[in-house]
């Protein structure tokens, strides 16, 4: 199996991964849960590229989005320290708990939003009551 693209510098970025995951599927039918949550992930994060991109949207909300973007780019190839690029990214989407609270990073999302405690704690709330349903 060839290794996944270095570069989406390439004419053939898509087509390469595409392939590359449908051989990774192929060869190991149990990746086909995180190939799906990759597909689930890119199809968010495009929604959410189009939606910004959209004429109506005030420039404020576009401006900081394309800030945003800007520094995480930066970010995702920032290999200097002991952590890569990738993972300084990760940590960022998947915060340690730094407690053994419960829906730590849940709430840590909630607060980079600008989000009150007391909405934090409905979040919480919330989830748990739907946890009881199963």
């Amino acid at each position: 199996m060839s290794p996944m693209p270095n570069s989406v510098h390439s004419e053939s970025t898509s087509v390469s991964v595409y392939e590359a995951l449908a051989r990774l599927h192929c060869a190991q039918p149990q990746s086909q849960v995180v190939i799906q949550l990759l597909e689930r992930l890119l199809m968010e994060v495009e929604a959410l590229r189009e939606a910004l991109s959209d004429p109506s949207v005030p420039d404020t909300v576009r401006a900081a989005y394309k800030q945003a973007y800007a520094r995480t780019a930066i970010m995702s190839h920032h290999s200097a320290g002991p952590h890569g690029g990738l993972e300084k990214l990760l940590r960022r989407y998947c915060p340690r708990a730094e407690t053994g609270e419960r829906f730590w990073a849940e709430r840590q999302m909630m607060a980079r939003l600008g989000a009150t405690a007391d909405e934090q704690t409905a979040l919480c709330e919330g989830i748990e009551e739907v946890e009881s349903y199963t």
